[in-house]
C-alpha cells in the first residue's frame, strides 16, 4: 500500500488506503501490450484565489483523497486532516486547489500543485504531515464512543479449541516484504481473517468483522516489528495452534501475550456490534 512517501522521480506522491479495507492486491497477470489501463482524468492547474476555503469543503476533499474516495468511518476524520493541513501551514491558494481537484489521488494533486508552486506542492508532502495525516487516519478507525450502546457488552464465547492439525500458513492477501506497513488500516483484512479462522461459528466471524477496525489500530500502535506487521496484514488463516508461536521474535511474543494489549483487543471486540444476521 503507498502512504505518503517519495516517488523515484519528482516531488513525494501520496495515496492512503481505503478505510474499507487493505491495498495489498497483487498485480495481475496478462500482456501488457494488449491489457489498456484507464488513464485518470487530468488534475486542474492550481489557480490564484482571495477567497478563504471553509472547513467543511477542505475536509470532505482531504477525507475523499486520504481514503481514496471511500471516506472515513468517523464524521470527524475529515475536520482532523483539514487541522493537520492548516498546521502544515500550506497557503489558502493552495487549499482552494485541493477542493477544486475534487480526486482521490494525492500524488496528481501534488504534482499539480508543483507545477505552480513547489514550496506549496512541499508542503503537502512533507513528513510532518504525512505524520499528522497517519494520526488522523488511526482516530478515524477507533470506534466512536458517542454512539456506542449505554447498555453491558457481554464479550464473545471462547474459541472452541482448534482442530489437531498444522496451521494453515499460507497468507490470504499478498503482502510485499519490500514496502513497510505504515498504517493500521493496511491491518484489518488480515487480521479479520486470522482471528476468524479461530472463530467457533458463524456469529464470532461477524463479531471479528466489526471489531477489524478497532483490532488493526491496537496492534498498528502496539510496537510490532515490521516482520510481524507483514505477518498480520498477511491474514494467513491459522486455525490451529497459536498466533504467538509464529511471532518472529522474543519482543512480538512478549507484546502479543502482555496484559494490557490482550485487555484491548478483548475491549474491541466487547464493543464491536456485528451486522444482524438476515431474519433475526
Amino acid at each position: 500500500m503507498r502512504t505518503w512517501g517519495p516517488r523515484k522521480a519528482g516531488l513525494p506522491a501520496v495515496a492512503l488506503a481505503a478505510a474499507a479495507g487493505v491495498a495489498l492486491a497483487g498485480c495481475s497477470s496478462g500482456n501488457s501490450s494488449t491489457t489498456k489501463e484507464a488513464q485518470p482524468a487530468p488534475t486542474p492547474r492550481p489557480t490564484t484565489s482571495t477567497t478563504k476555503v471553509t472547513d467543511k469543503a477542505l475536509s470532505e476533499a482531504l477525507d475523499k483523497l486520504a481514503f481514496q474516495g471511500a471516506g472515513s468511518s468517523r464524521k470527524d476524520g475529515g475536520a482532523c486532516l483539514a487541522s493537520a493541513a492548516r498546521k502544515a501551514g500550506i497557503p489558502e491558494d493552495a487549499l482552494a486547489y485541493i477542493v477544486k481537484a475534487d480526486g482521490d489521488d494525492m500524488g496528481a494533486v501534488i504534482d499539480g500543485l508543483n507545477k505552480v508552486s513547489e514550496d506549496d506542492a512541499a508542503l503537502l508532502a512533507s513528513r510532518s504531515l504525512r505524520e499528522d495525516v497517519d494520526a488522523c487516519v488511526d482516530k478515524a478507525a477507533l470506534p466512536d464512543s458517542s454512539s456506542l450502546k449505554a447498555q453491558s457488552y457481554a464479550p464473545p464465547k471462547a474459541a472452541a479449541k482448534p482442530i489437531p492439525g498444522k496451521p494453515n500458513l499460507k497468507p490470504a492477501y499478498p503482502v510485499r516484504a519490500d514496502q513497510p506497513v505504515n498504517s493500521s488500516i493496511e491491518l484489518t483484512k488480515g487480521l479479520v481473517s486470522m482471528l476468524s479462522s479461530y472463530a467457533r461459528d458463524e456469529s464470532q466471524k461477524k463479531t471479528y468483522a466489526a471489531a477489524g477496525q478497532c483490532l488493526s489500530t491496537v496492534v498498528h500502535n502496539a510496537g510490532f516489528g515490521q516482520e510481524a506487521l507483514h505477518f498480520f496484514a498477511g491474514g494467513a488463516p491459522l486455525s490451529t495452534g497459536s498466533i504467538v508461536e509464529h511471532l518472529p521474535n522474543d519482543k512480538d511474543k512478549a507484546i502479543w501475550q502482555s496484559p494490557r494489549f490482550t485487555q484491548e483487543l478483548v475491549d474491541c471486540t466487547t464493543n464491536a456490534t456485528p451486522t444482524p444476521m438476515p431474519g433475526s
